[in-house]
């Protein structure tokens, strides 16, 4: 195995996101943005950068800022970027080599025989958030380490960040995508494991029959944990499997149900009734060209009436893609508020309304769908909310004075194929493999999203994204990914690896396609809190797992939400007795 020291001059430098948010959250739509929210959550952060608020009887050191993310421990230790020269092809084919960035803290090392932990940073550029990660006091994964006196890695996926061997852009041939997979990069893990040394430890045998490895991860990387204790068991030891949507499903249109779900324990009925009315109004309304043209202007500005009804509608979900990362505390709270208040701006409404509060039912069971509609068009954040995921910039319906006469009109495009190199990894990935494709959760009062986000919708922005493919070639791409293909390999949410300990909140989204999922289509399973003995795994209809009341996505990771401490606690006591038959 070859390391270096420095990743400068081992590949070229894949130019992402590199501002201090990042995470996992395996979306098709908000892409890297989404997926900068769930980190900048897990620090205690809204992602404005104000704190999160801590609930009483919370301790935590100190909360990661973005000026302090090169000092943000309280040990010594330098850790810089290594890497390790892997295969591209671990089945057959001699298609060359690449080199795959990680990082290591070893000063809480207290010596052979005490594990190895690998934290999985996934579908994401690791490097962000891998020193926090190793040496952040408010981080879940150095607390496990530490308590256990082991070694922390921080590993970033093949394709990712710094890890790709081949600069990754729009103009990248799809070509050089063919070896991103996630066989392949599970196999990453046994080769690197085999062959790590530390030089600080020379007389310290760190292979997996000697040391045990212990893989964490949440969401796509919880995913990696699961399988690789399945298929790598003589390599990981034991797996932390946090959200984690194991089973491959095109038709995701389910992910909205949890979130409908979630508004009403949390108290905002009204507004998810409100959503649905308001949504179900806009459709009909689009089914003529001009009223969808007048319906676009009217939320975002000039040029919003280019998009087509389906970029429209996703411009319209945006308001949910926080949900994951933070439920109702950020965006839907303040837009539900909005909504669910008169401002007096509606016609004939008047301003002797001006503050009167929606009742349990909300607006459209009283006022009608277009007083719903007059309030989420008006609402000040909604073109911001758009452009931030969708990376674009619309001007919004009440532009600034004189702006239309004295400026061009922004680009306001909807459906731009996604630029950041992390999204184009991943949409390949999804778009092959996993599906996940989020359309409307069709029927019913949950239905909260736009019938024109299709599902034939979700599958052509694969296709628009890798344009260069010809419609008629699946070899590639195929017309749809191969979920099924991928569920026979991997063997999807029927898997029992033993030593696993799997984890979810009570209305995350990706919930739904784990092993914990409640779905009327999915396993019926019982849930134990009692682990398996060492090397047993559960019986088919059981989990060894735990469900987070009130939580959303990998919420055991963030050390400011007090339900995560239950959760990691079950996975650590249970690795404290699986570690004794080592």
């Amino acid at each position: 195995m070859m390391l270096r020291s420095s990743f400068r001059g081992a590949l070229p430098l894949v130019l992402a996101c590199t501002c201090v948010q990042y995470a996992q959250a395996i979306g098709i739509f908000g892409g890297f943005r989404q997926m900068q929210l769930a980190d900048m959550a897990e620090r205690g952060l809204f992602p404005d950068g104000t704190p999160v608020e801590i609930p009483a009887g919370i301790q935590v050191s100190k909360l990661y800022t973005p000026s302090s993310s090169a000092a943000a421990s309280n040990t010594t230790e330098v850790i810089n970027p290594e890497f390790v020269t892997l295969p591209l092809d671990h089945f057959g084919s001699d298609a060359g080599t690449f080199e795959n960035r990680f990082w290591v803290a070893e000063s809480g090392y207290r010596g052979a025989g005490h594990p190895v932990f690998i934290y999985d940073a996934g579908e994401a550029d690791a490097e962000p958030n891998a020193l926090f990660r190793l040496q952040n006091e408010t981080s879940f994964f150095k607390q496990i380490v530490d308590s256990f006196g082991g070694i922390g890695i921080v590993w970033e996926h093949r394709y990712y960040g710094a890890s790709t061997p081949v600069n990754i852009s729009l103009d990248t041939d799809p070509e050089d995508f063919v070896y991103l997979t996630s066989e392949q990069a599970l196999a990453d893990i046994p080769a690197f494991v085999a062959n790590f040394t530390r030089a600080n430890f020379p007389d310290v045998d760190f292979g997996p029959s000697v040391t045990p490895w212990i893989f964490i991860g949440g969401s796509y990387p919880g995913m990696r944990a699961a399988f690789l204790r399945e298929h790598y068991p003589d390599t990981i030891f034991a797996s932390y499997a946090s959200s984690a949507p194991v089973q491959a499903q095109n038709d995701m249109s389910v992910y909205f149900e949890p979130v409908y779900r979630g508004l009403n324990a949390y108290g905002f009925g009204n507004c998810s009734k409100d959503i649905h009315a308001a949504i179900a109004y806009m459709d009909d309304l689009m089914e003529d060209d001009a009223a969808a043209a007048a319906l676009k202007t009217r939320f975002l500005g000039r040029n919003a009436d280019r998009n087509s009804n389906a970029g429209f509608a996703d411009a319209l979900t945006t308001i949910i893609w926080y949900w994951q990362s933070y439920g109702v505390e950020y965006n839907l709270r303040p837009f539900c508020d909005y909504i669910e208040t008169d401002h007096g701006s509606s016609p004939g409404n008047g301003s002797a309304y001006n503050g009167t509060v929606a009742g349990a039912d909300g607006w459209a069971a009283s006022r009608g769908p277009e007083f719903v509609v007059e309030q989420w068009a008006s609402w000040p954040s909604f073109a911001a909310t758009a452009g931030y995921f969708l990376d674009t910039e619309c001007e919004g319906p009440n532009p600034s004075p004189n702006t239309t006469t004295t400026t061009d009109a922004p680009e306001c495009d909807l459906e731009k194929r996604f630029a950041d190199p992390a999204t184009i990894s991943w949409t390949w990935q999804y778009c092959t493999e996993w599906g996940f494709l989020q359309s409307a959760n069709l029927g019913g009062p949950s239905q909260i999203v736009s019938r024109w986000n299709s599902l034939s919708h979700q599958r052509d922005i694969c296709r628009r994204q890798f344009p260069t493919i010809p419609a008629n070639d699946t070899s590639l791409l195929p017309a749809w990914p191969r979920d099924d293909e991928t569920n026979a390999a991997l063997g999807g949410w029927r898997i029992r690896p033993s030593n696993v300990y799997w984890s979810g909140g009570e209305f995350d989204p990706w919930r739904t396609l784990s092993p914990l999922s409640t779905e009327p289509w999915a396993p019926d399973v019982r849930l134990t809190q009692e682990a398996p003995a060492c090397g047993e795994s559960t019986a088919e209809d059981e989990v060894f797992g735990y469900v987070m009341p009130g939580a959303q996505h990998c919420y055991d990771f963030r050390t400011t939400f007090a339900g995560g401490a239950v959760s990691r606690k079950y996975f650590t006591d249970a690795l404290t007795e699986w570690l004794k038959c080592f």
